[in-house]
């Protein structure tokens, strides 16, 4: 990188998070440049069916194991749909085995590898989506929410998701422990009108934010 990435007549990256990084381990000076996510356009708000969306692969960055202590501590009845595949069966056992340990029951759904369509669809009837990954480069999720108007719950340490996610405005930031991210949980599940409120300012937000592909393209030729 710090060889060939200077002969560059401009370096962009995917976000703030990978600028920072360049700068920090080259020192090199980069352009953040959002992209949309795949099928942006198809992405649809619908009536609140009271869970919370977490779609992503299963996988010890992406912090599941997280959620699922955080779900043992919350004082309302929260409900959690994973949908994604494991990065290995034994993790997936694993996750598995801590929902029946931490009792997680009848308030744990596990949706597999799902479709398009179907994760568009359960987008539109969550109250919210949590997404507390470590240190995430960039992230799908939390503009896929936003696209969705549903508020993003995230960590203080994920990393890409922070520069979409406004806290009490858009969704919450929680720290990366089971005990805060219980309380924002909560908080979500107990205030449906406030969720659908920061629901929509995401959706505002994105908007705002100029996240297009002809953005893209044009920054690239210019």
């Amino acid at each position: 990188d710090s060889q060939l990435l200077p002969q560059s007549k401009k370096i962009f990256t995917i976000s703030k998070n990978v600028s920072t990084r360049l700068k920090n381990f080259c020192n090199i000076d980069s352009q953040p440049l959002y992209h949309p996510p795949p099928n942006a356009e198809q992405f649809y708000c619908a009536a609140d069916e009271g869970y919370i969306f977490f779609p992503s692969r299963l996988s010890k960055l992406k912090r599941q194991s997280l959620v699922l202590e955080a779900l043992a501590k919350t004082t309302h009845p929260v409900r959690v749909r994973f949908a994604g595949s494991p990065d290995t069966p034994a993790y997936a056992e694993e996750l598995a085995g801590l929902s029946r340990m931490l009792g997680g029951g009848k308030r744990v759904e596990w949706l597999g590898q799902v479709t398009e369509k179907e994760k568009q669809l359960n987008f539109a009837h969550a109250r919210g989506v949590v997404f507390p990954p470590l240190d995430e480069d960039y992230g799908y999720i939390p503009l896929e929410a936003m696209l969705s108007s549903k508020p993003v719950i995230t960590c203080a340490d994920s990393g890409g998701p922070l520069e979409f996610v406004l806290n009490r405005e858009t969704g919450l930031i929680a720290d990366p422990t089971p005990v805060s991210l219980a309380a924002a949980l909560d908080e979500l599940w107990e205030n449906p009108d406030r969720a659908r409120v920061w629901g929509e300012a995401g959706r505002t937000r994105y908007e705002t934010l100029g996240i297009r592909w002809s953005t893209v393209v044009e920054r690239l030729l210019a």
